[in-house]
């Protein structure tokens, strides 16, 4: 529920109008881990482990830019019947943004990504390495001292596979956020609308289609500013609707197939030294779990 909120590293990506609430030069990295707790035949072999995100921001006066790159996937998928095979699959973004301040109560954003993306071919699917480029946009607006909007769009990329003419599309998404924050600033509450595009997944017989849907996110957090360090305090929750995935083959024998609606619990917490900065959190959502460990530095 971060649009309207956007006030640190990853507004970058989330919602460029932020980078104007960054006030001092700053570099940060994220970790994450991804992991499921699913035991079934088919599932992830693996989960990502490693640097989710890592940035440089510069502000200067009503401009601010950012440098970062981003990991929208990584996993590695076993497979144990009929017979046992891996798939890997990897997104990652090298991206710059900027925002301009347009006034004290309006700043706007955008920003252009480079992405590169692998995915090794398995029994009936493409494999592919190609890259794409993607932009995104976003405003945020001060609408009085307690409340922000905001607004987004996220262009996703497309990958040509070695052996099959239709592309593999990441979703556009595009969305609003309000946030929250009365006047002492200990408390924040943000919530956010999502909607994301639909894909399409080449298969080496045809193809798979993925409905779009939408997402609705709600988080808060509580800041102790008498601790030194500030603590803060976070938890949140979201739901994405269900699916329906069309599968489409050259030669016939089409098919189709919904997942339910899926909701998501998250809590964090973070340390705010004078120059220094940690926050993790976690996800949970099925049977499946994301860490998130971050560190910030300003100068």
């Amino acid at each position: 529920a971060f649009a309207a909120i956007a006030d640190d590293a990853t507004t970058a990506f989330a919602n460029p109008a932020g980078l104007v609430q960054i006030l001092r030069p700053e570099i940060s990295i994220e970790l994450r881990f991804t992991a499921s707790m699913d035991n079934g035949e088919i599932g992830p072999d693996q989960g990502l482990s490693g640097v989710g995100f890592f940035s440089f921001i510069y502000p200067a006066r009503r401009w601010a830019f950012a440098l970062y790159s981003h990991q929208m996937g990584s996993v590695t998928f076993g497979f144990d019947y009929p017979v046992y095979q891996q798939r890997e699959f990897t997104v990652r973004s090298y991206a710059a943004a900027a925002a301009f301040e347009v006034s004290e109560h309006l700043s706007l954003g955008a920003g252009l990504s480079y992405f590169n993306g692998d995915r090794s071919a398995g029994t009936g699917v493409s494999g592919f390495s190609d890259s794409d480029w993607g932009f995104n946009a976003g405003v945020l607006w001060k609408a009085s001292p307690a409340w922000n909007l905001a607004g987004f769009y996220r262009q996703g990329p497309e990958f040509q596979p070695r052996t099959t003419a239709t592309s593999f599309s990441f979703p556009t998404e595009y969305g609003v956020g309000v946030a929250f924050q009365p006047k002492a600033g200990a408390l924040t509450i943000g919530f956010e609308w999502d909607q994301v595009g639909s894909t399409t997944d080449p298969l080496q017989d045809g193809e798979i289609v993925t409905e779009g849907g939408s997402e609705y996110h709600l988080g808060a957090e509580y800041a102790v500013l008498r601790w030194k360090p500030v603590v803060a305090f976070r938890a949140g929750l979201w739901s994405e609707s269900g699916r329906r995935y069309d599968v489409i083959r050259d030669l016939g024998a089409d098919g189709s197939f919904s997942t339910e609606d899926r909701d998501h619990v998250a809590f964090g917490v973070g340390l705010a030294f004078k120059r220094f900065q940690i926050d993790g959190g976690v996800d949970f959502f099925d049977t499946d779990f994301i860490g998130s460990l971050s560190f910030v530095y300003s100068f």
